[in-house]
């Protein structure tokens, strides 16, 4: 999609809007949201980081898959060490400590507190259990409102291993689905969407704004999808209109 592209939000929503219009209507939804790609802009720092330290213009917007930088790296004939550590930036506290929050994605948390209250929204990252505390930093700098104690983040474990994050994002859903109409999750991975897909949860809504140009390759009727939009950030703005336009019933 080029800059300019005028903005419709039914060229950028993919999915039952009715549903999506239910759920967002019922006072008792609970909110999750993702961190990385969701709340913090954190592929804007990690890619500044790499152009910066490799003279390689890389984009977020066209990243597609979950190994872009080093894939990058490999096609530009960078040393090993290079290649090994290309990705690191995703893990690093200075980094996502460093990424700022989304455009757009504030007002949108908003609107659900107010919607639904602080008890009923969550964050729920796949961040390592190390970065907690600088994760609790950065949700105080950034004033989302999301309750500390919302904040759902692994105990234990190293460096993120998508099998075992996506069954511990999968059994957190699960524990929130015992207590509410509806769970609504926001994520940007399609792996996770995937695992919560497969686990069949009934009463959870996904929302999956993709990074880069990844989609999924599935669907189903409790999925969401929403395209980015502008194209140089994620699909806040469209996000924040939907919800907006559910809500207020036009």
């Amino acid at each position: 999609m080029k800059e300019n592209t005028p903005y419709r939000l039914d060229e950028n929503f993919y999915g039952n809007k009715e549903l999506f219009k239910t759920v967002f209507q019922n006072p008792e939804t609970i909110v999750v949201y993702d961190i990385d790609g969701i709340l913090a802009d954190t592929p804007k720092i990690v890619l500044k980081n790499f152009s910066n330290k490799h003279g390689i213009n890389v984009n977020p917007e066209e990243i597609d898959n979950w190994t872009y930088l080093s894939d990058v790296s490999i096609r530009n004939n960078l040393d090993k060490d290079s290649i090994k550590h290309a990705e690191d930036d995703w893990y690093a506290k200075g980094p996502l400590y460093e990424a700022p929050r989304y455009l757009y994605i504030k007002p949108v948390v908003q609107k659900t507190i107010s919607l639904y209250g602080q008890e009923n929204n969550f964050v729920l990252t796949s961040r390592n259990p190390s970065l907690a505390e600088m994760t609790h930093k950065w949700f105080e700098r950034e004033k989302l409102g999301i309750l500390e104690s919302n904040i759902l983040m692994r105990k234990s474990g190293g460096i993120v291993n998508h099998a075992e994050t996506a069954e511990y994002k999968v059994g957190q859903l699960k524990e929130l689905s015992k207590i509410a109409p509806w769970v609504v999750f926001i994520d940007d991975s399609v792996a996770f969407i995937k695992a919560v897909v497969d686990s069949d949860i009934k009463n959870c809504l996904m929302v999956n704004i993709p990074l880069g140009i990844i989609r999924p390759n599935f669907s189903h009727e409790r999925l969401i999808v929403i395209n980015r939009y502008p194209v140089r950030i994620q699909a806040m703005y469209p996000l924040m209109d939907a919800i907006n336009r559910a809500t207020n019933n036009y």
